[in-house]
């Protein structure tokens, strides 16, 4: 089993980037260490079984894991970011 470091934790919160009324805010709970960077959103399976969204490398490719279902034992979506690598930009004619 991999020695891990001790995580570190920050709390934002987060408000609507649409509404203008009154918008909604929603506090998220940002935990890392050495196996990846977990957030948790307020509200978002706050029975402590879970967190919905985790940046890691997995097989050497950075990704991110999201689980949209609180039902799903297994993740909804898997992306792999390597596609967004900065040395992956075209230049712009």
């Amino acid at each position: 089993m991999k020695k891990t470091s001790k995580p570190k934790k920050l709390k934002v919160t987060i408000e609507d980037q649409y509404t203008f009324t009154k918008p909604k805010k929603i506090e998220v709970e940002v935990t890392g260490n050495s196996q990846g960077i977990c957030l948790k959103p307020k509200g978002y399976d706050d029975s402590g079984c879970g967190i919905p969204v985790v940046l890691e490398v997995w097989n050497g490719k950075l990704r991110l894991v999201i689980w949209g279902d609180i039902n799903a034992e297994d993740p909804t979506h898997i992306i792999d970011l390597e596609g967004a690598r900065e040395k992956l930009r075209k230049e712009i004619a």
